[in-house]
């Protein structure tokens, strides 16, 4: 059950984030792909620890493994920081 949750939630991400207005943080995931297909624009009106609009991570499985390999970010056009 746990595992169809988790491609539930990474269905819901690839389909419906389009724009992003403060900042975008993967961390701590073991998948190997982040499916951010539509995700356009990072705003970055907030910034994580102020200084970053996309932060990625500690993404490695528990084996000591990788984990995130790529991220899907095939729409990506802008990461502007507004601060």
């Amino acid at each position: 059950m746990w595992g169809m949750q988790l491609d539930l939630s990474l269905e819901f991400s690839r389909q419906s984030i389009r724009e992003v207005t403060g900042y975008v943080l993967v961390a701590l995931n073991q998948f190997r792909y982040l499916p951010l297909e539509n995700l356009r624009i990072i705003r970055g009106t907030k910034l994580y620890e102020d200084r970053y609009a996309l932060a990625v991570f500690l993404n490695y499985r528990k084996d000591g493994n990788f984990g995130l390999q790529e991220l899907g970010l095939k729409n990506l056009t802008g990461i502007v920081s507004a601060v």
